[in-house]
């Protein structure tokens, strides 16, 4: 909802709910080049596929260039199925070697890649400090928040009150508006702005802060006898519940993601345990 003449306050949140949607399909998309690029270290079929349609031809007519551009795609397609970041072909058999003598799934690698030093092919290892205790203690608790975010957001969503700030006086704290009353503390049950405590200055004055003296308190005071002041508000209940609901998404996806993460890691462990005990 955007702020117009008539309406003296703007949502806290106006610029995400704006917004918010361009922004998440800029980083979706971005996010899913990065991936391919990250998983498979080039982009060469994406050149290939721009180069071919706009006319270009697939192949050399050299067969060394070809053998070299064959190598390439053949690299890049090894990288991407396996999530190995081999450098070259004979990376990729090092790899292929190693993997087959200590009795190690292909999947079971790709999903600790992170986890293993690959500097140098012919002697791979784990990289242990990575699955400490300590992160996974950090992990845990950074889970933990998470969940205690995803508990306490829900009755947020179904609030009557829509928390904003005055749209001519920035540097003056956020306050929360309904339909019937304003209130400067969310959590207080008994702090709340009435019509009728408006009427005068001593009514006024315990609700007098830093940041929002008398003459700002009037201007508030004003939104009651604003006749569009209730379509405001709903308009308003209704974005930022559409707001809540993408923080509360955003914490399960976080969610996810660490599990995810714990889970690489505890398999990551395993497996460098298991090397540890097949090596001589």
């Amino acid at each position: 909802m955007a702020a117009t003449a008539a309406e003296p306050f703007v949502l806290s949140f106006e610029v995400i709910t704006t917004y918010g949607g361009y922004f998440v399909a800029i980083i979706l998309l971005l996010w899913f080049l990065y991936f391919i690029y990250n998983r498979a270290g080039s982009l060469f079929f994406l050149r290939d596929l721009i180069w071919r349609s706009f006319g270009g031809k697939q192949n050399f007519d050299n067969p060394t260039l070809e053998q070299i551009r064959r190598e390439l795609r053949e690299l890049e397609h090894f990288r991407y199925e396996f999530n190995i970041p081999a450098n070259s072909l004979s990376d990729a058999e090092h790899a292929h070697l190693w993997i087959t003598t200590h009795g190690f799934r292909p999947a079971d690698i790709g999903r600790s890649r992170n986890y293993i030093d690959w500097s140098d092919f012919t002697t791979l290892k784990f990289k242990h400090r990575r699955f400490d205790r300590k992160k996974f203690a950090a992990l845990y608790t950074i889970l933990c928040i998470c969940f205690v975010g995803v508990m306490i957001t829900p009755p947020f969503t179904d609030t009557d009150y829509l928390m904003v700030s005055l749209k001519d006086a920035p540097e003056a704290p956020s306050f929360f508006v309904s339909k019937n009353d304003i209130k400067f503390d969310y959590f207080s049950p008994d702090d709340f702005l009435t019509v009728e405590k408006c009427r005068s200055s001593q009514t006024l004055k315990p609700f007098i802060r830093e940041g929002l003296p008398e003459e700002k308190l009037d201007i508030i005071c004003s939104l009651f006898i604003d006749s569009n002041y209730a379509v405001y508000v709903e308009n308003g209940l209704r974005e930022q519940r559409g707001f809540i609901i993408g923080l509360l998404l955003m914490c399960f996806a976080a969610m996810i993601l660490i599990v995810r993460k714990l889970s690489r890691m505890d398999r990551a462990r395993e497996l460098h345990l298991h090397l540890q005990q097949t090596q001589p």
